[in-house]
């Protein structure tokens, strides 16, 4: 073919492309965006779509969490590295089997994840999980959905839980992907909780609690199994190994860390004299126990300072009208949540109205009751023989000199006028007394010591 026929080739391609209907070309444009328009909305994450596939996880997850849909004389445990383990029901029993069934709404990397979080092994040719229960108050069809950002391949959306029969609601961040066109769309990355960093009053109450039961339960050496609490002596005194579930270090600061900061962990177990001795934890034998319904507290808020927020938390006493109220210092812990930072202590800013220095002077010559009634019961001191020979008090002025965590020391001056044959420890004129205060309920607090400054 020579130059110049393929110049008419070319223009007669040129021509009978325009020689086509002009409605005829929309069509198949129309009929091709169409197409593209059906592709682009199968491969669409609906709202609907987000909630099934994270109330389908829940089910699942719920599912393996109990072991599966045991058969009769099916379920089976086994002690493990000092845990007691089950066997997976037999639908489950393999890595294959558990797999095909979490990819029903997993993407498969995060299939081997969810087995390795949930504590899952093989043991002798069977899958198993140490020995717990499944269930969750967590409303998932009824949670509402919000789109959160795209990362790469995957789609991160907010889910809104409600909790069953409460107010309450809970927020999950779920990682979506789109496998192909065939399977769809697939979690790519299991509901996590979404923690608030803003402390409640609700918060500041369960964490103190929890750092309460903490206490408690250290204190009485853990929880015993039959045959397990065993004694020593070591420099003069009598001690016990501590509990199987926290007789070492790694354990028992897991268990202290899920109230309190990793530092006040570490200063609660020198607090408690805990020590290693042969291999595990144990500390000097002792009794537990305490009044104080902590589970039962208020909380109101102080202040927050830096890193650390301050509450008063104020603590009923079981089987009586009394409230103990203390301060507790709370920490944000990065991933983890808020932990109590240091030890719950005695609030010791003593009001004016009812600091019991004032009302001892106010009413020593006035009513001996009142006045001896300021005293903790355990006090010696006698109002009555004290205020022999005084003929007059004038209180002057009140410094607070010294606090620790349980009292406060002030420093009193006052003006006294004695009867010539007074024989007791003040002069006429300008008196210096030193007392110790302490909290003895809600708002209330009682002189513990007390003692004369010598002038001269």
């Amino acid at each position: 073919m020579n130059r110049s026929a393929k110049k008419l080739l070319i223009t007669g391609l040129i021509i009978g492309l325009l020689s086509v209907p002009f409605s005829q070309n929309s069509n198949v444009l129309a009929k091709e965006q169409t197409k593209v328009e059906q592709k682009a909305k199968q491969n669409e994450l609906s709202t609907k779509k987000v909630i099934e596939l994270a109330n389908e996880f829940n089910r699942i997850a719920s599912y393996i969490q109990q072991g599966g849909d045991y058969k009769n004389e099916e379920y089976k445990t086994f002690t493990y590295d000092k845990k007691t383990y089950r066997y997976l029901s037999s639908s489950i029993d393999t890595k294959k089997e558990l797999k095909a069934y979490l990819e029903k709404v997993l993407v498969p990397a995060e299939t081997e994840q969810f087995i390795k979080n949930r504590g899952i092994i093989e043991y002798k040719g069977k899958l198993a999980q140490v020995e717990a229960d499944g269930g969750s108050l967590l409303q998932w069809e009824k949670a509402t959905a919000q789109f959160v950002k795209k990362d790469k391949n995957n789609l991160q959306y907010r889910l809104t839980v409600p909790v069953w029969n409460t107010n309450e609601k809970q927020n999950y961040l779920i990682e979506y992907q789109f496998v192909n066109n065939k399977i769809g769309w697939k979690i790519s990355k299991e509901p996590i909780q979404e923690k608030s960093t803003a402390i409640t009053d609700k918060v500041a109450v369960e964490q103190a609690a929890k750092f309460a039961q903490a206490t408690l339960y250290v204190q009485a050496g853990g929880e015993y199994t039959p045959g397990e609490y065993k004694t020593f002596l070591h420099n003069g005194s009598t001690y016990r190994y501590l509990s199987g579930k926290i007789d070492t270090k790694a354990e028992l600061m897991s268990y202290l860390m899920q109230s309190m900061t990793q530092a006040t962990a570490e200063q609660f177990i020198k607090d408690f004299g805990i020590v290693e001795y042969k291999g595990k934890l144990a500390q000097v034998e002792a009794d537990g126990g305490s009044l104080a319904q902590w589970n039962k507290a208020t909380a109101e808020f102080i202040k927050k300072d830096k890193n650390t927020t301050f509450y008063r938390v104020i603590v009923p006493i079981e089987n009586t009208n009394e409230k103990q109220i203390y301060i507790v210092e709370y920490q944000y812990v990065e991933n983890v949540g808020w932990r109590v930072s240091k030890n719950p202590y005695w609030e010791l800013d003593i009001p004016g109205n009812v600091n019991p220095i004032s009302i001892l002077f106010n009413y020593l010559l006035i009513d001996s009751k009142v006045s001896q009634n300021q005293f903790l019961p355990h006090s010696t001191f006698n109002v009555t023989e004290f205020k022999k020979g005084i003929k007059k008090v004038e209180f002057i002025k009140l410094t607070e000199t010294e606090r620790n965590n349980s009292q406060v020391e002030f420093l009193v001056t006052i003006n006294v006028e004695v009867e010539h044959n007074y024989k007791g420890p003040l002069t006429n004129g300008i008196n210096k007394m030193l007392f110790t205060v302490q909290p003895s309920g809600y708002m209330e607090y009682k002189i513990d010591k007390i003692g004369i400054v010598n002038m001269y």
